[in-house]
Parts: structure tokens; C-alpha cells; sequence
């Protein structure tokens, strides 16, 4: 693992307490990621999961991934891909959103002042926010 990354994860942990890294294929879990309160998905937390590109930071992660079953409305959310066609390696089954970081990419050489894992995981609040 590269020293950016290993900065990174540690500032996501910082976060997020309970964060995995597996370094082949550079994923990243974090288990029970809160859902904000009074919107309609079908749970209130969720574990997430996404993969770092290996061209990053210049190429910034894309989509993450959730726990099979998840609806909104008790509907299949837009954007959504079930059952995931790359499978995280985590046990269970997988589903996929599509989705980037809507404020743009922007890294920097200090990974706390530009774009960074945490900044990424944090807008996931933003696509539970939408709905479907």
C-alpha cells in the first residue's frame, strides 16, 4: 500500500471506526454506514463498499456497493445495478451504484486538503439523500 493511501484510510477511519482495506484489487468496506433518518430507504445503516482505481488519485473511485436488497420507496433506486457484475470480494451478495463525487475531483499533493477517500465515502449521504 502507498503512503497516500495509507493516509487516507487512516484519516477515513477517523470517520467511519469500522473500516476494512483489502489490498488485492485496493478495496475498502465500511460497515454500517448510517442512512440519514426519515427517508424512505428499507434500512436505517448499511455496509458500503468501493475500490480504489489503480491510477489514483489522478482517477478518482467510482460507484460503491451495497449489501443486496436495498430499496427506496420499496423500489429498486435509479442508477442501481443488482446483482453487482464486479463482486466485492465480502461475503454476500452485491449490489452497485453508479455514482461520482458531483463536486468534481479535485486532488491535491496534501491528501486533507483536496479530494481524498473520506471526501468520496462522505457523498454516499448524498445518494441516500436523493432517493430513488
Amino acid at each position: 500500500m502507498n503512503n497516500r493511501i495509507e493516509e487516507e484510510l487512516t484519516l477515513l477511519q477517523t470517520f467511519y471506526t469500522k473500516v476494512t482495506y483489502i489490498k488485492d484489487g485496493q478495496w475498502v468496506f465500511i460497515e454500517d454506514y448510517p442512512i440519514p433518518a426519515g427517508l424512505p430507504w428499507n434500512r436505517q445503516k448499511t455496509n458500503v463498499c468501493f475500490q480504489i482505481p489503480t491510477a489514483y488519485p489522478g482517477t478518482p473511485p467510482y460507484g460503491f456497493y451495497v449489501p443486496s436488497g436495498i430499496l427506496c420507496d420499496d423500489k429498486s433506486p435509479n442508477n442501481y445495478q443488482e446483482p453487482a457484475n464486479n463482486k466485492p470480494p465480502f461475503p454476500g451478495e452485491w449490489g452497485f451504484f453508479s455514482w461520482t463525487q458531483e463536486s468534481g475531483w479535485y486532488a491535491t499533493g496534501d491528501p486533507r486538503s483536496g479530494s481524498n477517500l473520506l471526501s468520496f465515502a462522505r457523498t454516499f449521504r448524498d445518494r441516500f439523500i436523493e432517493g430513488t
